[in-house]
């Protein structure tokens, strides 16, 4: 059997009832709103601090290549002077 719908549970709604059913979803509306907007909003601060982190790895990467490059020249170099 399937499930019921809330609708179907009230034999007839009044006035007073259809009033509580549109507050009660407004309010989870709003909610449901707010919550998106706060979700958003936490995104796109997280994405900002993944953009910045990326760049900082790729700069020290950089950084690191360049420091390795020179490494390798001056073992290098040494190698050829024999000067261990």
């Amino acid at each position: 059997m399937g499930v019921i719908s809330p609708f179907l549970l009230y034999e007839t709604m009044n006035e007073t009832d259809y009033k509580n059913l549109i507050i009660a979803y407004q309010q989870k509306s709003f909610d449901l709103f707010s919550q998106v907007v706060a979700l958003e909003a936490k995104q796109a601060t997280l994405s900002q601090l993944v953009k910045e982190l990326t760049e900082k790895v790729e700069d020290l990467t950089k950084k690191l290549e360049r420091k390795n490059r020179g490494t390798k020249k001056q073992i290098a170099a040494n190698i050829d002077s024999q000067q261990f």
